[in-house]
């Protein structure tokens, strides 16, 4: 349906819509236009996801994928073998690799849908919209598409969290030696106890507790009295989030009434069978796209796949893009990497209606 041209522009098109969380609308938009225009039924939902479905019956395949980006637009521009742009791996290219592969593909049987959500890199209400209603038919079985590389399968996802931690404290002239009221001290003094309460670490299966946020002070010559820490916190497969929580209330009982410690939602970590029919029909695909077998992956941080467990295990992440860039000032697709990637959600497609019973 679409040549090669047309697929790249999509792509850039889609990249030149800035789309960070909570301002997904205009690519929402813009989605549902380009699938209404070439014959197809579509909608956005009252959170803002756009839904679009092909097909009737069993099984139900869902092609699931989000719309926002981390914040900071990056010039979107054509390199070499390269789109650069901010959303170029995570997650535009998986995006609109599968939807143009959900115009494309050949529906003998079966129902296909492609889910295009908003909030995955905040508080994935899109995706629990989609869990908790009933406007979408329930899934045999999803793809997830996320920045895992074009020949890589991932069926391992660790969770994560936000913990927010509030330090308030009298203050004082910085000329004064009282250590014990400077609120930057106290919030880091937080942060070294919480990463030894978890046992974390730098290994796969240790917990990270990363900062990602400060703001602390009223004035350079005085001891701060407030500060706000922000941790990013992961949690390895086998762990969990009440661990977390154990821990926060295990150093907070340390600390009088200045110090708060909130943790904010959790999400579990995930890990689904390998040989699921989600996981073989992409397998196929690449082997058959490709001509060579798939790597077997785990992900270091947390996806939509986390949550969309409750609906279905037979589930896998797949999707063109070097994680490693995603959310980096160098984000970038390979251009071949995206093309073969729709065939390979096409070709999976086909395989998951013929495999699965």
């Amino acid at each position: 349906m679409f040549s090669d041209e047309a697929r790249l522009k999509l792509l850039m098109e889609a990249l030149n819509i800035y789309s960070p969380t909570g301002g997904e609308h205009e690519l929402a938009e813009f989605l549902s236009e380009l699938l209404i225009m070439n014959g197809f039924e579509a909608r956005i939902d009252d959170v803002g996801n756009v839904i679009a479905i092909r097909g009737s019956g069993e099984p139900v395949l869902w092609l699931h994928a989000h719309m926002d980006t981390v914040p900071g637009f990056i010039e979107v521009r054509r390199e070499g073998d390269k789109i650069i742009g901010r959303g170029a791996s995570d997650d535009k290219g998986p995006l609109m690799a599968m939807t143009i592969a959900f115009m494309e593909s050949e529906l003998s049987r079966g129902t296909l849908v492609l889910a295009a959500v908003v909030h995955e890199e905040g508080d994935s209400l899109g995706t629990r919209h989609l869990i908790t209603g009933n406007h979408v038919p329930r899934p045999s079985g999803i793809i997830v598409g996320e920045p895992t590389g074009v020949d890589r399968v991932v069926t391992k996802y660790r969770g994560g969290t936000k913990i927010e931690v509030n330090v308030r404290t009298r203050g004082g002239h910085a000329s004064n030696p009282d250590l014990d009221s400077n609120s930057i001290l106290i919030a880091m003094n937080v942060y070294r106890d919480l990463w030894n309460a978890l046992g974390a670490g730098t290994s796969y299966e240790n917990f990270l507790v990363t900062p990602t946020m400060i703001n602390c002070g009223e004035a350079e010559n005085m001891i701060p009295s407030n500060c706000r820490l922000i941790l990013d916190v992961r949690i390895p497969p086998g762990r969990s989030c009440e661990d977390v929580e154990n821990a926060v209330n295990e150093v907070l009982s340390r600390y009088g009434g200045s110090v708060s410690i909130n943790v904010r939602w959790c999400t579990e970590p995930v890990e689904v069978p390998v040989n699921n029919a989600s996981a073989r029909a992409v397998s196929r695909a690449i082997i058959k796209v490709l001509g060579r077998g798939p790597v077997l992956a785990r992900k270091w941080g947390t996806s939509d796949m986390n949550d969309l467990v409750v609906l279905t295990r037979n589930m896998v992440a797949y999707g063109p893009g070097d994680g490693t860039f995603s959310h980096s000032l160098e984000e970038y697709i390979l251009i071949d990497d995206y093309l073969k990637a729709i065939e390979v959600y096409k070709h999976a497609v086909s395989e998951f209606m013929s495999i699965y019973r």
